[in-house]
């Protein structure tokens, strides 16, 4: 008689975009679950986009502890930036009149993307990443940094045989539009990531378990691309299993009215090991695969 091993369940870590604060609230939340053993980091594929791009980068250097710690000091390297989101979301709305598909809809962004100018020799955010992760090239582990391309659109995720340095690909992937200029790559202006989809969770479809962190809702549809709503559904129909761990009302009032404020860094940091400690045995249930 011969017998066949199960084979081991697969498993996603996606890490969706939220600015500034979104960084510190994912790098609560995954630092409270670290330390309680519950070992995310050895996830087959890491996926961040935008502020998920560099809490994934930190995930995969292992330095989620050296990257929380940062939440509670001064900071001075970060780039400034603001943004309003009610006037955000009018602009946007605004250029996407009229499109008829989802790369449309996302080049006619790049295009208001690409009018934000450059000051000095080259984008803050570019500087910001060289200085951070500019020696250390990719991690080991896959990991997928998904951009956007300003000029048509097109959906780029970027991973160590992209090509494409980590600190360019990681700086790219937080270009927010019409507020940091775009970033090239490959002679291509590229945006945020976040632009087709605030955590471009269908990255993960072919893993078995899937652990999402999102910094807010998502629309049920949307004209950029695929919504977290579309992708946990699907995934429940086919019974594959997804955890989506996203930003509760206190960590929501922690963010305040602007995520790429760096004043409420530390709050949201707490905020997020608030709501990990509260979500500890669901989380480590699902990881390890002792619910399904």
């Amino acid at each position: 008689m011969t017998s066949t091993a199960p084979s081991r369940s697969r498993t996603a870590l996606v890490l969706g975009g939220g600015g500034i604060t979104g960084i510190a609230w994912e790098l609560g939340v995954l630092s409270r679950l670290l330390e309680a053993g519950v070992a995310l980091d050895d996830a087959d594929l890491v996926v961040g986009t935008s502020a998920g791009s560099v809490v994934g980068t930190m995930v995969r250097l292992g330095r989620v502890d050296e990257g929380l710690r940062e939440q509670y000091e001064a900071v001075t390297e970060l780039p400034t930036g603001s943004i309003d989101p009610e006037a955000f979301q009018q602009t946007l709305g605004q250029a996407l009149m009229g499109a008829t598909d989802q790369q449309e809809a996302r080049a006619r962004i790049g295009a208001l993307a690409r009018q934000t100018p450059v000051t000095g020799d080259e984008p803050a955010l570019l500087t910001t990443m060289r200085a951070r992760f500019g020696d250390v090239g990719w991690p080991t582990g896959a990991f997928t940094v998904c951009t956007v391309d300003a000029t048509d659109g097109a959906f780029r995720p970027l991973d160590a045989d992209s090509g494409v340095d980590l600190h360019r690909a990681v700086a790219a992937s937080c270009s927010v539009p019409v507020v940091w200029p775009t970033v090239e790559i490959d002679g291509h202006p590229t945006m945020d990531g976040g632009v087709r989809s605030g955590t471009n969770a269908d990255l993960g479809d072919e893993y078995d378990r899937v652990l999402v962190l999102s910094c807010g809702p998502e629309l049920d549809v949307s004209p950029l691309g695929p919504t977290l709503p579309q992708v946990v559904a699907a995934r429940r129909a086919a019974g594959r299993e997804v955890l989506v761990i996203q930003a509760d009302a206190e960590a929501l009032a922690a963010f305040g009215g602007d995520v790429l404020s760096t004043a409420t860094r530390r709050p949201a940091a707490e905020a997020g090991r608030r709501q990990a400690e509260a979500l500890l045995d669901d989380v480590r249930m699902f990881w390890t695969g002792a619910a399904a």
